[in-house]
């Protein structure tokens, strides 16, 4: 029966930082994956001769963050192309515009809500997670045309087309980092070593450090006993159907399960936990505060691109399927995610979570949404490969929306339960996507080691 100091649950991007940072400090780790591939909900899948990227699309740390953390344990995360511009699609005159054209707004007054922004501090913020982004801006400016420009970046972090639905504080927290460390409202970049060798690296981390990280090893169980983490059960032999608490024991005094909301319960006793905290991960993990897309790669033989070959263009309402979303060329950003002379772009349209049920809506709704990349991109009307997917399950993550984000998550050390943690970040978080869920890993090793580590930046 092996023995470490901490089991972490998840070889995506919380799982694989918290595991770096605690190796690096002597802790013994050993990180359980249960599925083939490293990354989790950014993971990149190799189908016929391309890499495609699941759900890590760009990653958004100008510094302060995944980025430390890569410096932290020895290694470091290259900022390959970044997205300069963000061209937006105008549906009342069918083309694409720049952003800046669109939203441009009085630069006097943007400069005024920028520094009013940048004299507070990180924890003032958390006091608007209940309230939208306009009502915080109101308070600096009366300039619709900033306000416009800071609602349409929401959108794409937030990926909820009304205003009212886009919490302040989650919204303000990464602006806040983007003009201090960027000097500028956004910052997006690919990572120079691949999505695959982004992850590959925070393993070689882990390991270096003494770590073990196990593929293709699910969780059947933590094992909770007086209140008091002993370890994980894992799966079984898989020789019987429906094994039930057959696996090995792997003893440990703490846990961090990196599962997002609506598997966490799959694999931590309901009993164990209050009655309260178990509400609030059974309500954060309702199907329609999922954000979910239509997700397509497509193939071309001629560059596809609506300004630049290296941005990331996006729309509010897309001609047929009127759903919000965003397309980028991939290969363009990486040229080893396709084959040469090929070009895979990517894109996703925003739908309804409670709707990724409905087989015969998502097939009308691909379709349209394909009719909608055709006419935005003339040239992807003669893609000659293409792959559908679904991002709900797992899902990008919980809807932003105020009183859905902060204080109001479930907190990520177990309540009642000593030595469980949940880095998800899902649970209580700041940041976008790969970035956020480093961080969740960050702040919980920083509970879990009783000290702040030196040299980061803002976490929860």
């Amino acid at each position: 029966m092996a023995k470490v100091d901490v089991v972490v649950i998840g070889a995506g991007a919380a799982g694989l930082s918290a595991a770096a940072l605690l190796t690096k400090e002597g802790r013994s780790v050993c990180v359980v994956e249960a599925g083939p591939y490293l990354g989790g909900r950014g993971m990149a899948v190799p189908e016929e001769g391309f890499k495609l990227n699941l759900g890590g699309h760009l990653l958004e740390d100008s510094g302060s963050g995944i980025t430390k953390i890569f410096e932290h344990v020895g290694k470091e995360l290259v900022h390959g192309t970044v997205s300069n511009d963000v061209p937006v699609w105008d549906d009342d005159k069918r083309r694409w515009a720049s952003i800046r054209e669109r939203y441009a707004g009085d630069k006097s007054e943007l400069k005024k809500v920028i520094a009013a922004l940048a004299e507070t501090p990180y924890e003032e913020l958390d006091d608007w997670d209940d309230r939208p982004l306009r009502e915080w801006m109101r308070r600096h400016t009366t300039d619709q045309g900033v306000i416009d420009l800071w609602e349409f970046l929401a959108v794409l972090e937030c990926m909820t087309d009304d205003w009212y639905d886009h919490s302040a504080s989650e919204n303000l927290y990464v602006r806040k980092m983007h003009y201090e460390e960027a000097h500028r409202a956004g910052y997006s970049f690919w990572p120079g070593q691949g999505w695959d060798g982004l992850f590959e690296d925070l393993r070689d981390a882990v390991v270096e450090h003494g770590g073990e990280v196990r593929m293709s090893t699910p969780v059947e169980t933590v094992l909770i006993e007086d209140g008091t983490v002993q370890g994980v059960m894992l799966g079984g032999s898989g020789i019987l159907p429906n094994e039930f608490l057959e696996g090995e024991v792997l003893e440990a005094p703490c846990v961090i399960s990196t599962l997002p909301v609506w598997n966490v319960l799959d694999v931590v006793p309901e009993s164990e936990l209050p009655d309260w905290y178990s509400a609030q991960i059974r309500f954060l993990a309702q199907d329609h505060l999922r954000i979910s897309w239509l997700g397509l790669y497509l193939a071309t033989r001629e560059p596809v691109h609506a300004v630049d070959p290296t941005e990331i263009a996006t729309w509010l309402h897309a001609p047929r399927s009127r759903v919000s979303g965003f397309c980028f060329n991939m290969s363009a950003m990486d040229p080893t995610t396709a084959p040469e002379g090929v070009n895979l772009v990517v894109a996703g349209g925003i739908i309804p979570g409670a709707k990724a049920h409905d087989v015969g809506y998502l097939k009308r709704m691909f379709e349209l949404f394909e009719q909608d990349l055709a006419e935005m991109y003339p040239g992807l009307g003669q893609a000659y490969w293409r792959r559908r997917h679904l991002v709900h399950d797992p899902s990008f993550g919980v809807i932003q929306k105020p009183t859905l984000v902060g204080r109001f998550r479930p907190h990520w050390r177990a309540p009642n339960v000593e030595g469980l943690y949940f880095a998800s970040e899902t649970f209580r978080s700041r940041g976008i996507g790969v970035d956020r869920a480093a961080r969740a890993g960050l702040t919980v090793v920083e509970d879990y080691l009783g000290k702040r580590l030196p040299g980061f930046g803002w976490r929860y």
